[in-house]
């Protein structure tokens, strides 16, 4: 009786303690599919929004993603002043979300 009472709650606390366990980054995935929900945006802002998200994050996270993200800019859309507020926008935001979430793990 007390070793199957033993048993059986070393196995709640294994089921417990693995569903908070995630795979992936610890940020919001929508941040690299486009700017946040709620309103319509052009074409090239969701455009500049991928790729400076994706620009900032890779300038501030830990190296371990530095491998997955890289600095992306498309040089020809960078011209144009939609795509260029929408890469800045995100590049900002990104790059502070990043930087806040490791500040506040190092505590």
């Amino acid at each position: 009786m007390i070793k199957s009472k033993k048993l059986f709650m070393l196995i709640c606390i294994l089921l417990l303690s693995s569903t908070g366990c995630t795979a992936g980054p610890p940020w919001q995935q929508w941040m690299f599919e486009g700017p946040p929900p709620g309103r319509e945006y052009h074409p090239l802002y969701v455009d500049g929004w991928v790729d400076g998200c994706e620009s900032g994050t890779s300038a501030t996270a830990n190296p371990w993603y530095k491998m997955q993200y890289k600095f992306r800019q498309d040089p020809i859309k960078a011209q144009n002043k939609v795509y260029y507020k929408g890469w800045k926008d995100a590049f900002n935001y990104c790059n502070r979300y990043i930087y806040q979430y490791k500040r506040r793990s190092t505590f």
